[in-house]
């Protein structure tokens, strides 16, 4: 299934222009009132935000009506994912991508989804998650270890484990290393494993060229508007080859006051180079618009110290 990647345009009674996310503020730091015309851009790009939202998100979201897995546990029977259930999982992959500025479309390989598939039975079958899975695990067979191994794993499953792994909770994810792969500008293929209550998503090996139109830096959540319910406890921002050693983090809400923000431990083990923090007190059920700044002070690349600054604007996308 191909989906369009452009994103989605909206009517909208202005010019076609970006979004302004590098608004000045005064010297001490007190918010400038918005002019009419940014007032119009912030629409504009909230609209746009939106759609993208429901026509790729919600779009992808499981039903009632979607065929079941058509394995079983018992007889070790790998079964196969329903293309439906493969075509949603990449509408809601392609989401997130285009969401943070990637545009590329994200093939299946079915070979590794053969493997992927194998890697899932052995998730469901024995109620727990392992890349390195032994030969005495139920329903065990090389392939399947061969999936696990270069497979993303979750208890979740269909499009809702794409949510999984952006989210990356738990204390063993502090790098978000799964969020880190999926939104790699490199990734170009998957494979891809699904049952009742497991997911595999193959994500290594075959690499593609960085996309010529991807964004200067990754971050989750993005920059410009994102809906609030997507905005998950860790932040992350990633550059290829950056070095985040001596990388500070700042945060601001709306009205200046800074947001107290702890820093993950380092790690280069998955996709680009990326740096995690987890903010203090970020409001993600207001039904007002929440705007935070975002600073990131001394990202080595290529021997020279860069800052960078962008807002992130949370938003209630049922209103």
């Amino acid at each position: 299934m191909r989906f369009n990647l452009k994103r989605p345009q909206v009517s909208v009674p202005i010019l076609f222009v970006v979004l302004l996310l590098s608004a000045s503020c005064s010297k001490d730091d007190t918010p400038e009132a918005l002019s009419e015309e940014e007032i119009q851009i912030n629409l504009t790009a909230r609209a746009e935000a939106k759609e993208l939202y429901e026509d790729f998100y919600l779009a992808s979201a499981t039903n009632s009506s979607d065929t079941a897995w058509t394995g079983d546990e018992a007889s070790c029977d790998p079964g196969s994912t329903p293309q439906a259930t493969i075509n949603k999982i990449l509408q809601r992959l392609a989401y997130f991508r285009m969401a943070v500025g990637l545009h590329n479309e994200i093939l299946e390989n079915t070979a590794k989804s053969a493997k992927a598939q194998k890697a899932a039975l052995m998730m469901n079958a024995n109620n727990q998650l392992n890349h390195s899975p032994g030969s005495n695990w139920k329903c065990f067979s090389d392939e399947g270890k061969e999936g696990a191994g270069n497979s993303l794993l979750t208890t979740a499953r269909n499009a809702e484990s794409m949510d999984s792994y952006i989210r990356d909770y738990g204390s063993d994810n502090g790098p978000v290393g799964h969020r880190r792969w999926l939104l790699w500008p490199r990734l170009n293929e998957i494979g891809i494993g699904n049952t009742s209550k497991s997911n595999a998503i193959w994500v290594l090996g075959n690499a593609g060229p960085i996309p010529e139109d991807a964004p200067e830096f990754i971050a989750w959540p993005p920059k410009g508007h994102v809906p609030n319910n997507l905005v998950y406890p860790r932040w992350s921002f990633s550059i290829k080859d950056a070095d985040f050693i001596d990388t500070e983090i700042s945060m601001k809400d709306a009205n200046g006051n800074s947001i107290s923000v702890q820093l993950e431990d380092l790690s280069n083990a998955f996709g680009d180079r990326t740096i995690v923090w987890v903010p203090d007190g970020i409001s993600t059920n207001s039904a007002e618009d929440t705007t935070y700044t975002v600073k990131i002070k001394n990202v080595g690349i290529d021997g020279e110290q860069l800052d960078f600054e962008y807002k992130v604007i949370l938003f209630d996308p049922n209103l």
